[in-house]
């Protein structure tokens, strides 16, 4: 994919830029002495780079263009590596003795030749690369060298049109499509005289034109007044004076040149009226279709709309004329679906990919011409694996499946070396070609800054389950990020993962021979290697550039004594080891941001309910925390006696997120009051657990002093005694998410917490809640969707009645014993998609549950998870 080689190489080009622009800002001997050499590699590859975003305007570059990236994309590797090294001896030894200081100078004269000598080898190369680019003609296509707009270049291929597939599938080849068109049928047959938007949205390949298509085919909107039930597709590559042009041929000229030979009459009529309409002004355009549209109930397929921009301009053409007109518009761009769907009366359809059962059928049907023939047991396995790849996408399916039934050989070694091999296939196989330019389509519309985050994924195994916080902090330490006025990297790093809504690492089984010789590595991921040893720790310190450092899930129970080496270090995940102090030397690690530490365990399949292991934390120093004034993330730290750790927590003031687990703690808490009300303007996650050793522990009702408690929060757990919650609490009004546990609260509470306009996730854990029932109040907890009751002593009746908790879509049970007045009123929660039991799951329950739903609307499903064992019941 040459968009894939592009961003590579535009990726390399553009963090070396960054390291280049921010050494020459530096004044030292040691950059004065080679500014000459830097400046110039600075700024042959700045001219570099600027032609490559050209290039990515267009299509079809031959094998010089993608040498010449490749060359470019090496130069800049090498020069990185060149300023890295250069960086590391960047030190002043002012605060040496002065032998040791004498030394270090010595040293640095060295090292300043060694890389003045590599630095005249980059210029070489660089002024040589420029020059191969014009004399082997890697040059820019005539149409942008002459300046047509690059945009309506960009995916103009030779080959066939993916779209035409769902213009002209017959509806008998198709499955699952039923039950959604219907939906959709009934919405656009509603007795509403208003102009009406349907957004259909979804990424590429889920059927969304075709599912339009079969919309207006369908009997009901056939057998209807609509006068007009055109598909026009809009597309990536809009021209508005084109698609007008085509909107008035296709609305009013064909109509009447097709009346007028069945009438065997001349078409004066349509000739008078559009004659020059070649030349016409969009406005012009625009207000012929609105006149046209006026006095006519119509029914309008707007296919590919891919900017807000686009559909703004459209909508002018559109005339709300108050006779039940329908617009349907299909866009894999939610916001572009929210945008054309912003009155009450339009509607945003998001498709969903197949299930299970309508993907065998669809596969099955597609390569033996009828879902009845289903493979055998060998095939049905190597089947299995083949449709978990496609992921449920109806055009991946198609294509593999026509793929496979192009085979002559259908045994399971064919199929399994398919599944195996499906990228390669996907680059060379004519079968694929469909699905390759779907795929290169939704890649090539990723913004610029993206495009580089979405490669690096790759690097991960298959099948991984890559979560948010890691990799948003990988894609920093990684230079990906660039800075905005304004926000943090941490915030423009999370806008990115947010647009997906989606390489110098390392991921091993067995740490490499070569391992210490790494010394330039940025980021280094080993969670869950089982094989590191002391020594492996110990060369671990002496990679200056380290700015990612995961040790999650191993066997570490110590840090290397030389820890703080890692001056560059950003962020250090020690979540689930043994580790509980960080060695003296840390109080250098003056750049961290993210501290995380602890250990939880997963009780359920999906993660909703976890839980913090008593020996969980890490016990802070004295004296470390004051260093560390660039953090943001301080998870799971322990706090026991130390009065200094609670003041200096309370001089973070970029601290966004704090767990602090308090063992054992009899005083000090004005200092952690103290501390919280300074964090106030900083904070956006607050979790405080009293970690109970004693029979009269500490309680939370101190936190009712807090003079200026962190309002700003959005999540928020407490786990200890409390009588009731702080007064402050009604005023979180940007909470979304709130955990108790063991804090023994009654029924005033929920009335407190039903009151929070953003609370989304309610998790109630053992001996959270005292009373013996609950029942939540009548119109409170107004978008909650989810509930957690785990474990309460007490509980013997859980009613909803109707009306309350509207928005709920998944609660989550687990009983000590069978409450002896049960759950009631499950079928008043209209939006409930699922109830999960787990851990000691008591069937009685279980069957009661099942039982009550049987007859609601939505067939939420009933499952246990049984310590990860899962089990469907209904």
């Amino acid at each position: 994919m040459e968009g894939a080689i592009f961003s590579l190489t535009e990726g390399a080009v553009r963090t070396l830029l960054c390291k280049l622009g921010c050494l020459l800002s530096q004044e030292t001997w040691l950059v004065q002495g080679v500014q000459g050499e830097m400046q110039y590699i600075k700024d042959e590859p700045e001219s570099m780079n600027a032609f490559l975003r050209t290039l990515t305007m267009s299509e079809g570059h031959d094998d010089q263009v993608i040498i010449w990236m490749k060359q470019v994309r090496e130069i800049a590797y090498d020069a990185e590596d060149c300023i890295d090294e250069f960086i590391r001896h960047l030190g002043e030894p002012s605060a040496m003795g002065f032998f040791r200081r004498l030394m270090c100078i010595l040293g640095m004269l060295g090292c300043h030749r060694r890389i003045a000598s590599q630095l005249q080898e980059l210029k070489a190369r660089a002024r040589d690369v420029g020059e191969r680019r014009s004399r082997y003609g890697v040059v820019l296509a005539k149409s942008l060298s002459r300046g047509a707009r690059p945009q309506l270049m960009k995916h103009a291929s030779l080959h066939l049109d993916p779209q035409l597939h769902a213009l002209f599938t017959e509806e008998a080849q198709l499955v699952g499509i039923d039950e959604p068109r219907d939906a959709l049928v009934r919405w656009l047959m509603e007795d509403d005289a208003r102009l009406r938007v349907l957004a259909i949205v979804g990424f590429g390949g889920l059927g969304k034109t075709t599912l339009a298509r079969m919309v207006c085919e369908s009997p009901a909107v056939k057998g209807s007044d609509f006068q007009c039930c055109p598909l026009f597709i809009v597309s990536q590559t809009l021209n508005f004076r084109t698609l007008f042009q085509y909107m008035i041929q296709e609305l009013i000229e064909r109509p009447h040149k097709a009346m007028a030979i069945a009438e065997g009459k001349c078409c004066h009529f349509t000739e008078e009226n559009l004659s020059g309409i070649e030349g016409w002004e969009v406005a012009v355009l625009a207000e012929k279709l609105r006149r046209y549209l006026q006095d006519k109930r119509y029914i309008i397929i707007l296919d590919d709309i891919w900017t807000i921009s686009a559909w703004e301009s459209i909508r002018c053409a559109l005339s709300d004329n108050k006779m039940g007109s329908r617009v349907i518009v299909t866009t894999r761009n939610e916001d572009v679906a929210k945008i054309c769907c912003s009155r009450p009366q339009d509607w945003v359809y998001k498709i969903q990919r197949l299930s299970d059962a309508t993907s065998r059928e669809l596969f099955f049907q597609r390569i033996y011409g009828s879902a009845d023939k289903l493979p055998n047991d060998e095939l049905d396995e190597v089947s299995n694996c083949i449709l978990k790849k496609c992921g449920g996408m109806p055009l991946a399916i198609m294509s593999i499946g026509s793929l496979l039934a192009s085979k002559t050989n259908r045994t399971k070694q064919e199929w399994q070396k398919v599944c195996d091999n499906l990228c390669s296939e996907l680059e060379a196989n004519p079968t694929l070609e469909g699905a390759k330019q779907v795929l290169t389509l939704s890649y090539d519309d990723l913004p610029y800054h993206l495009k580089a985050c979405f490669l690096y994924l790759s690097i991960f195994p298959e099948n991984h389950v890559i979560k948010r916080g890691p990799l948003v902090r990988r894609w920093i330490a990684e230079g990906f990020v660039s800075e905005r006025y304004g926000l943090s990297m941490e915030q423009v790093a999370e806008s990115y993962f947010d647009e997906f809504e989606a390489l110098c690492s390392l991921f091993c089984e067995e740490v490499p021979f070569f391992f210490p010789q790494l010394r330039l590595l940025r980021v280094l991921d080993v969670e869950g290697c089982s094989c590191l040893c002391n020594s492996t720790l110990e060369s671990i310190c002496n990679f200056s550039q380290l700015k990612y450092l995961s040790l999650r899930k191993t066997n570490t129970s110590k840090l290397p004594r030389l820890l703080g080496k890692l001056k560059s270090l950003e962020a250090l995940d020690i979540r689930a080891t043994l580790v509980k102090k960080l060695p003296a030397s840390a109080n250098n690690l003056r750049c961290m941001k993210h501290l995380l530490v602890g250990h939880k365990e997963q009780l359920t399949r999906t993660a909703s309910v976890k839980y913090l292991r008593q020996c969980s934390g890490l016990e802070m120093a004295p004296g470390m925390l004051k260093n560390m004034a660039a953090l943001q993330s301080l998870v799971h730290i322990v706090v026991k006696e130390q009065l200094l750790v609670l003041q200096e927590i309370g001089r973070l003031q970029k601290l966004g997120m704090l767990k602090v687990l308090f063992r054992n703690v009899e005083v000090n808490w004005k200092a952690f009051v103290e501390s919280l009300g300074k964090l106030a303007s900083s904070l956006r996650s607050l979790s405080i657990h009293i970690l109970v050793e004693k029979e009269h522990g500490s309680s939370l009702d101190i936190l009712a002093s807090v003079e200026s408690p962190p309002l700003l929060i959005n999540n928020f757990s407490l786990a200890g005694k409390l009588e009731s919650l702080p007064p402050w609490t009604s005023s979180l009004r940007n909470l979304s998410r709130f955990t108790l546990r063991n804090t023994e609260l009654h029924s005033k509470a929920l009335e407190v917490l039903g009151d929070l306009p953003n609370l989304l996730y309610l998790k109630l854990y053992h001996k959270s809640y005292a009373d013996d029932c609950i029942v939540f109040p009548l119109g409170k907890f107004a978008i909650l969707s989810m509930l957690v009751i785990d474990n309460l002593e007490n509980i013997d009746w859980v009613q909803f009645e109707e009306g309350l908790v509207p928005n709920l879509e998944r609660l989550t049970l687990s009983f000590l014993r069978e409450p002896k007045d049960g759950i009631s009123g499950l079928e008043n929660l209209q939006n409930l998609r699922e109830i999960e039991f787990f851990g000691n799951i008591i069937l009685s329950v279980v069957n009661k549950v099942v039982s009550c739903l049987k007859t609601h609307p939505n067939h939420p499903r009933v499952i246990g998870d049984k310590w990860n064992i899962v089990t469907e019941y209904a």
